[in-house]
């Protein structure tokens, strides 16, 4: 099938005439990019104006989304089963066909044709490549593709951007995601919901009963709610049914524990939480109820709840309701080696093996970067898809990868790896990387940057340093020949950059050895002087804004300069700690 030969086609884009605003965007994008790509201008039609393919056959034409005439083609798209996300892509005859479903399948369909086919890439929302054809000549396709997970969520700088996000093809519910994107699966509140289902300035007073019984007495600082309180539960039912009814669009709404420890003491809940082994008995008793309440007026919302520190462990009779998600937290595990491989995980081995025995819908709060030292190096590439094969292995239907929200270490590979594999778990990742380093930036310097990369990945998994996201910055693993070699590889790297947007890319990858230096006190005199200069200039020219969770760059800049000036030393990994 020739497309395109010198600037002309004889193709044409046919919609059908039901089609989605994401379907009406991808024929958009698809006539956009394939005249970039080869100067050709495809038209684009309605099957409503023409009855081309229900008598006649298609000829040349890109079919997207279900139309009458596929089934001229022995194309039954219900059949196939894509649900809102899937898609085929098949060629018969002169004819293109790109299906899938009216949500997003189409749409990514699109995307996965230009990428797969004709070698489009979208690394950052900045950074793409779109090669040059002179001709487009296509060998037969036949190509369907269903996600394993229905939710699909990594937070980090790029995915917030809507554009990227549907290239990569990531639905969750902190992207900016549009309508003709094919929106996301939206939470009307997202996690951490207690206080806000019964907010203690509002109720705490005249009711102290509906909170936590801690040690015998009712608190409302950093408490839980008593889940077995009749009037908790009425209260619980009347909000979220207008969070819902203000809130349309919601798929999900959160019921789930406040973001610290003090479950409920009293006589009712403790003895649903010894007979179930689990302080989750009552939360999950809790929210069953409410799930049940809300199902008549809501039957497409599901109820999602933490199985989170206290509450992780699976419950041993209570069951969750079809419509409730339990979103499992991996937070105390180690993420330098592969989940089933590190005797530091197997409570949560566990924990995954026994929900999964009760649950027909898991989702997954998994962490990416290192929260202590967002600007560290953060040895867990290569624990990535062997986590996420071990998430579906039991079944998991939604993964939260949780990034820094900013930049951090290798944020960009990291952003686009995992939506790779949040796609398709079975991704070569190597070639991935590869590709990625070498798009990014530049061909003759992503050598460097891989042998960097492997250096650091591999010292972390082959050997007994184990990183969780709250690490210290340890000097037995930043030995100082590890940073020199980091150092000299990174610098390798900066000095075969063909142009400025590539050095400065390189620059900002420099950014967490930097930071080991500078924390662990590996430089000393002018040397000093000059990392800590170009640590806060890039950090400044890239807008990183934290330097950990909850501790901005002013301040560790401050910290910096209070330590250089009055004592003349290097910032220790306990003394940055206690400053920060």
């Amino acid at each position: 099938m020739q497309l395109a030969s010198h600037g002309a086609s004889d193709y044409r884009i046919l919609l059908s005439a039901q089609a989605s605003p994401s379907e009406q965007f991808a024929a958009s994008q698809l006539q956009e990019i394939l005249e970039a790509l080869c100067g050709a201008h495809l038209p684009i039609e309605s099957s409503a104006q023409s009855d081309s393919g229900t008598h006649t056959g298609y000829g040349k034409t890109i079919v997207l989304g279900d139309d009458p005439g596929l089934k001229q083609l022995g194309i039954d798209l219900p059949s196939l089963v894509l649900g809102p996300d899937g898609f085929l892509i098949k060629s018969a005859g002169d004819t293109l066909v790109i299906a899938g479903g009216r949500q997003r399948g189409t749409l990514y369909g699109v995307y996965s044709f230009l990428e797969d086919y004709l070698g489009c890439r979208w690394y950052t929302p900045q950074a793409s490549y779109l090669p040059h054809y002179d001709t487009i000549d296509l060998p037969p396709i036949e190509d369907v593709q269903r996600p394993i997970l229905e939710c699909r969520e990594t937070l980090w700088n790029a995915p917030m951007d809507g554009d990227w996000a549907a290239r990569r093809k990531l639905n969750g519910h902190f992207i900016d995601l549009k309508p003709h994107h094919g929106g996301q699966i939206k939470w009307a509140y997202f996690v951490h919901t207690f206080n806000l289902l019964i907010p203690p300035d509002e109720y705490f007073e005249s009711h102290p009963e509906y909170f936590a019984e801690v040690k015998g007495k009712r608190t409302a600082y950093q408490s839980q709610l008593c889940l077995t309180n009749p009037d908790v539960l009425r209260i619980t039912i009347e909000r979220v049914k207008q969070w819902l009814r203000d809130d349309p669009a919601a798929n999900v709404v959160s019921v789930s524990q406040n973001d610290w420890y003090s479950p409920c003491e009293c006589a009712e809940c403790r003895a649903i939480d010894e007979r179930e082994g689990s302080h989750s008995g009552s939360v999950l008793h809790f929210v069953n109820q409410v799930a049940e309440a809300i199902e008549g007026e809501f039957p497409h919302v599901a109820i999602c709840t933490l199985a989170y520190q206290y509450t992780r462990k699976a419950p041993k009779t209570i069951r969750p309701r079809p419509n409730v998600i339990i979103r499992l937290c991996s937070i105390e595990c180690c993420f330098s080696h592969p989940q089933e491989q590190c005797p530091r995980n197997q409570s949560f081995v566990e924990d995954i093996k026994e929900w999964a025995k009760i649950c027909n819908r898991i989702y997954i709060w998994d962490y990416v970067t290192e929260f202590g030292h967002y600007q560290s190096p953060f040895p867990n590439l290569y624990s990535l898809q062997p986590n996420i094969r071990f998430f579906l292995q039991y079944g998991v239907k939604g993964l939260f990868e949780q990034g820094p929200g900013t930049t951090s270490e290798l944020a960009e590979l990291r952003a686009y790896l995992i939506s790779k594999l949040l796609w398709n778990p079975d991704v070569d990742v190597d070639a991935t990387i590869d590709d990625f380093l070498q798009g990014y930036y530049g061909k003759e310097s992503a050598p460097f940057l891989r042998a960097y990369i492997d250096l650091v990945n591999s010292k972390a998994r082959d050997g007994e340093y184990h990183f969780h996201i709250w690490t210290p910055l340890n000097r037995r693993f930043f030995t100082p020949d590890l940073v020199q070699k980091s150092t000299e590889l990174l610098q390798q790297a900066a000095e075969h950059a063909q142009d400025e947007t590539f050095r400065r890319r390189i620059e900002l990858a420099q950014l967490p050895i930097d930071y080991v230096k500078i924390v662990l006190g590996l430089v000393q005199g002018e040397e000093r002087r000059w990392i800590i200069s170009r640590f806060f200039k890039v950090a400044e020219r890239e807008g990183i804004r934290e330097i950990r969770e909850g501790s901005p760059m002013p301040e560790f800049r401050k910290n910096i300069s209070t330590i250089f000036n009055e004592t003349d030393t290097f910032v220790s990994s306990h003394e940055y700690d206690n400053l920060a």
